[in-house]
C-alpha cells in the first residue's frame, strides 16, 4: 500500500507554491503503435501511453510536457536530467534497472507475424528455423530471438533463425512487407491494434513467449517521484480508468498490470 502524499509537486522536486501547474520534461519516442505514436495527418502524439501519461500527471497536480527522445536516449536523458522520466514500454530487466528504476504499468509477451499470404507455410513456430526474423535492435530482441532459436531450432539440429536488426517496429513490418525478412518479431500487446490498422497483412505464428513487464523509467535517485506516480497508477486501476484506456487502445486484457509496483519485474 502506497502512502498517501501531501504535496505531490513537492515531490517532484519543483515549487509547489507555484500559481500554474509545474510542467514536467517527459521522454516519448513516438514509433510504438498503440502506445506511442504521431497522427499522420495532424502531427499530434497520441496512444495509451499518452493518454495514461495524462491521467497520473492530473493526479500529481503537474503537466506532462511530451518531448520526442529516441529510444536509445531515455535512459541516459533520464539520468541526466533532461527529462524527469519516459514512457515508451520499455521492459524492466535487471540490466536496466541499475541505470534507472521503473513504475511498472504493462506486461507483454513477444510473438512472430508473417505476411498473411504466407500464412499456408508456417503451420507451427518451428518453420521460422532458418528464416530471416526481423526485429527492433534496440530493445531485447535479439537476445530473446537468439534464445528462442537455440531452444527450438539449434538444439533439435535445426538450422538458426537469421535476426535482421531494424530501427523501430515501424522498419520491420516494412521489411516484411517489402519481403526483405521472412517474418518479424513483435511485443504481444501492439499485435491486435497493428492487425486491425492492417486487415488482412499479418497473421501469427505461435503463442507469445518470454512475458514480460513493462516500465516508466524514472531516475533511481528519484525516490518520492517513484513513489508519486506509483500511488497515481494504483488509483487509476482502482476506479476503473486504466482499464478503460487499454480497451480504447485495443490492448490485450493480458497486458494490464493487476497493481502498480515499483521495479516489480522477475
Amino acid at each position: 500500500m502506497f502512502k498517501c502524499l501531501a504535496a505531490p509537486i513537492l515531490l517532484l522536486t519543483l515549487t509547489a507554491a507555484a500559481a500554474e501547474p509545474t510542467h514536467v520534461p517527459i521522454g516519448i519516442y513516438p514509433s510504438y503503435p498503440p502506445l506511442d505514436m504521431r497522427d499522420p495527418v495532424s502531427g499530434e502524439l497520441k496512444g495509451f501511453d499518452i493518454e495514461l501519461g495524462q491521467r497520473l500527471a492530473e493526479r500529481l497536480g503537474v503537466t506532462f510536457d511530451l518531448q520526442e527522445t529516441a529510444f536509445a536516449q531515455l535512459v541516459a536523458s533520464v539520468q541526466t536530467g533532461r527529462i524527469k522520466l519516459f514512457f515508451n514500454g520499455m521492459n524492466d530487466t535487471a540490466p536496466r534497472r541499475e541505470l534507472v528504476s521503473f513504475v511498472d504499468y504493462l506486461r507483454s509477451g513477444t510473438q512472430f507475424m508473417v505476411r498473411a499470404a504466407d500464412a499456408s507455410a508456417y503451420a507451427d513456430e518451428t518453420a521460422l528455423c532458418g528464416k530471416k526474423v526481423a526485429g527492433s535492435r534496440g530493445t531485447n530482441l535479439p537476445g530473446q530471438i537468439a534464445e528462442w532459436s537455440q531452444a527450438h531450432c539449434e538444439s533439435q539440429g535445426r538450422a538458426a533463425v537469421i535476426f535482421l536488426g531494424a530501427d523501430n517496429n515501424i522498419d520491420a513490418r516494412s521489411q516484411l512487407k517489402q519481403g526483405r525478412s521472412d517474418a518479424m518479431a513483435q511485443d504481444s500487446l501492439t499485435i491486435p491494434f497493428i492487425q486491425a490498422q492492417e486487415q488482412g497483412v499479418y497473421t501469427t505464428v505461435g503463442e507469445p513467449f518470454d512475458i514480460t513487464v513493462m516500465g516508466i523509467g524514472v531516475a533511481k535517485s528519484e525516490a518520492a517521484l517513484q513513489t508519486a506516480l506509483a500511488k497515481a497508477l494504483q488509483e487509476a486501476i482502482d476506479d476503473g480508468s486504466y482499464a478503460a484506456l487499454l480497451k480504447k487502445w485495443n490492448l490485450p486484457a493480458s497486458s494490464a498490470t493487476p497493481r502498480a509496483t515499483i521495479n516489480g519485474a522477475p
